[in-house]
């Protein structure tokens, strides 16, 4: 199914309005992400394929901004997350991955491209305000999403 870019542009414009009291480098974007995160976490929202796609944005965005990741392995992680997607649905289990009771959004190609678009928007965001930071080559799993089944808070 076919994201509505317009539309998938407004979440995030919306999101990014709200910045709260976090640093207007990458701070900003971690709190867009954590409000866009509550929202597809409402029952029956997971599926909503444009508010999947302005979060995944987002999440890339933070996390590359942030240096906490490469825009090598964010590239990896995005592409990678899709192609699991779709082999849990070939194995019969489409919510091996699921973070709640909220089913796994299906694997889409739009929402891959919002990601690696993120991951982009990200690393300018690092090289204009975050450049002192270096972000590792590779960083373990469990650093990024926090122990336990490796999807942790996020």
């Amino acid at each position: 199914m076919a994201t509505n870019d317009r539309h998938v542009r407004s979440l995030i414009a919306g999101a990014m309005a709200n910045p709260g009291t976090a640093d207007a480098c990458c701070g900003h974007v971690e709190v867009a992400f954590r409000s866009l995160q509550t929202a597809r976490r409402v029952p029956g929202a997971s599926l909503d394929m444009d508010l999947a796609a302005a979060e995944h944005y987002l999440f890339a965005r933070w996390l590359v901004c942030a240096g906490a990741v490469s825009t090598m392995q964010m590239h990896a992680l995005i592409v990678g997350y899709d192609a699991k997607k779709w082999i849990d649905r070939v194995r019969g289990n489409p919510n091996a991955v699921a973070t709640t009771a909220n089913p796994v959004s299906p694997p889409d190609r739009d929402v891959v491209r919002w990601g690696l678009a993120g991951m982009s928007e990200g690393s300018h965001d690092h090289d204009r305000c975050n450049a002192a930071v270096r972000p590792p080559l590779w960083q373990k799993l469990e650093v990024v999403f926090g122990p336990g089944k490796g999807v942790g808070p996020y």
